[in-house]
């Protein structure tokens, strides 16, 4: 090779080095790194104290991302005002400080906190971190901000783990929220937010408790053992979708105490609700999976929609209404039971009584749940049950109301299979269906509502209601004619907000009873309300931050392409010499 070419090549490539390795490095200036999207990266490490990494906040640009990177921080109280992404890789560990500092004074802030989302922070994220509460008032408020995510936090302790205020589209997503002194999430006045993959337990109040509420998405949480509801509302509440939650072992499931408009309570599993004579709510008031409370009114011609939720093993009624209410009709919900004397709903509500059947399809031992007219349903809330076949047990997990149990049995013979409906089991008619595709029911022998052949009860999934129950009459017309419902044999204070107001029991009016599957689900509106469809539209929380682009490739392409041009011309010269 030509001397002269040759030297263009290598100094070609140590350029070539050159470029590339600054082009696949982040500029640093003060620990800082500007990242490809225009934000910059700062790490946040222990020995900063509390004024020292707000004063980083505070002179940050609106798409910085901040990440604690040590494990542990104390006495935090940090104002995010601008639109920043505050993050932990590895859980950092910090402690609120309890006091107000100076800062949050003179912005009038009047509750000790961890991180403070303004109304200047839109499109800010808190993600990965563990706060700790204990003596503050919060670990984390939203106050009149927009758009603010709120992820993959463990917040312990606080009167309110979280609390969201005068807020819209606040995105809380995946937190783990525990042992508040009050609630473990409260929402007040807020609107078009999402409250999604939570898991929220061992809340002195409520797991999740909401006043004056609208268009918000309460979905898929995991919320148990608080010391009042799981799940409240109060004042007022508006197209709010609270739908696939497991709500269990708290004092009540799902307390409805609100003004309702074109709500839905859809699709949770409310179970294990237990009674607590020493409730504020009132004894009588407690351990109820669904319950409707004094305040409850429907707004205007709008209709709460109360339907195909798994209601079962709660100690007192499996759905309650306010005794002074006006008597309110659910739509179709599973209460554990093919008995409708044993539904343990109460005399206020009117309900409408489902089928859990067996069904084969190639073969295949399905559980099917049915509606009131005796359509399969395709949505419900996931519960479990167990089921033998030939002696043999097996729990199963229902899901959309349908559960494949056992495949390849024999069509030839009949099959001994009980199913376990409220603590006992229920003997089925069974034969396996041959033909590919094609389902053939079998029959129970409580098909129609009357207790059939039993097998012997396990202590698996039990019932803890106690008690026996009475039913007779039909429903005509939806309305039930001399029926009556109890839940014991003891007339009980149920019904009332005190353990001192004595009950009054009206059922026997003809009207207050189970009304025996006349009722409609098409009838409950749930269309309408769920075709607003505002509480869906929320988008999904975003990442934290973006990796620098890679446009080393780019480069690389370029700088060959003008050594090939170098060479190229300087052989063409020497032609011509």
């Amino acid at each position: 090779m030509d001397k002269k070419v040759f030297n263009i090549f290598i100094v070609s490539l140590l350029f070539l080095f050159l470029v590339s390795s600054v082009s696949a490095a982040n500029i640093h200036d003060n620990n800082m790194t500007v990242l490809a999207d225009g934000g910059n990266y700062q790490p946040i490490t222990s020995d900063l104290s509390n004024d020292d990494i707000q004063s980083k906040f505070d002179s940050a640009n609106d798409g910085d991302t901040f990440e604690f990177t040590d494990g542990e921080y104390r006495d935090i109280s940090l104002i995010v005002n601008k639109k920043l992404n505050i993050i932990s890789k590895n859980k950092s560990l910090v402690y609120t400080s309890g006091k107000l500092n100076d800062n949050a004074k003179r912005l009038g802030i009047d509750k000790t906190f961890g991180f403070y989302f303004t109304s200047k922070s839109a499109g800010g994220i808190l993600s990965g971190i563990t706060i700790l509460a204990d003596g503050s008032d919060c670990g984390v408020i939203v106050d009149s901000a927009k758009n603010v995510t709120v992820r993959d936090n463990n917040v312990l302790g606080g009167k309110n783990c979280i609390l969201v205020k005068n807020s819209d589209r606040i995105n809380i997503f995946g937190n783990d929220l525990s042992k508040a002194t009050n609630n473990g999430l409260q929402l007040k006045d807020v609107k078009n937010s999402l409250v999604e993959n939570n898991k929220i337990s061992y809340n002195k109040w409520s797991g999740i408790e909401a006043s004056n509420i609208e268009y918000c998405n309460i979905t898929n949480n995991t919320i148990h053992h608080n010391d009042l509801n799981g799940i409240s509302t109060f004042n007022r509440s508006s197209n709010t979708l609270i739908t696939r939650n497991n709500v269990y072992d708290n004092t009540n499931g799902v307390y409805i105490n609100s003004t309702s408009a074109n709500d839905v309570v859809k699709t949770n599993s409310l179970t294990n609700s237990r009674k607590d004579p020493r409730s504020s709510m009132g004894g009588f008031e407690t351990g109820n999976g669904f319950l409707l409370g004094s305040a409850f009114r429907s707004s205007g011609n709008s209709k709460l929609v109360v339907e195909y939720n798994y209601l079962a093993h709660n100690e007192f009624y499996q759905a309650k209404n306010y005794w002074e209410n006006e008597n309110f009709e659910l739509g179709q919900n599973w209460y554990d039971s093919n008995d409708p004397s044993n539904t343990f709903v109460c005399p206020r509500l009117l309900a409408s009584l489902m089928k859990l059947d067996t069904l084969s399809i190639s073969n295949t031992l399905s559980l099917q749940l049915k509606d009131s007219s005796g359509k399969a349903v395709n949505e419900f809330a996931t519960f479990q049950t167990n089921v033998e076949v030939d002696g043999n047990k097996y729990t199963v997990d229902v899901k959309n109301g349908q559960a494949s149990v056992v495949k390849d049995l024999d069509p030839t013979v009949d099959h001994d299979v009980q199913v376990e409906i409220g603590g006992q089991y229920y003997k089925y008619d069974y034969k396996a269906s041959g033909e590919n595709g094609v389902e053939q029911d079998s029959k129970s022998t409580s098909s129609d509502g009357e207790t059939g052949s039993q097998g012997n009860s396990d202590d698996v999934g039990t019932s803890d209601v106690s008690g026996s129950s009475n039913y007779q009459g039909n429903s005509q017309g939806g309305n039930s004619s001399g029926s009556h419902v109890t839940n014991s044999q003891k007339s009980g204070n149920y019904g009332t907000n005190s353990s001192s107001i004595p009950s009054q029991d009206t059922s026997d009016n003809g009207n207050d009873a189970l009304s025996n599957g006349d009722l409609d689900a098409g009838d409950t509106g749930s269309g309408d309300a769920s075709s607003e469809g505002k509480a869906y539209e929320i988008i999904p929380p975003v990442t934290t931050s973006k990796e620098l682009t890679n446009t080393s490739g780019l480069i690389v392409l370029c700088i060959l392409s003008i050594m090939g041009c170098l060479i190229y011309g300087y052989r063409r010269k020497s032609e011509f010499e």
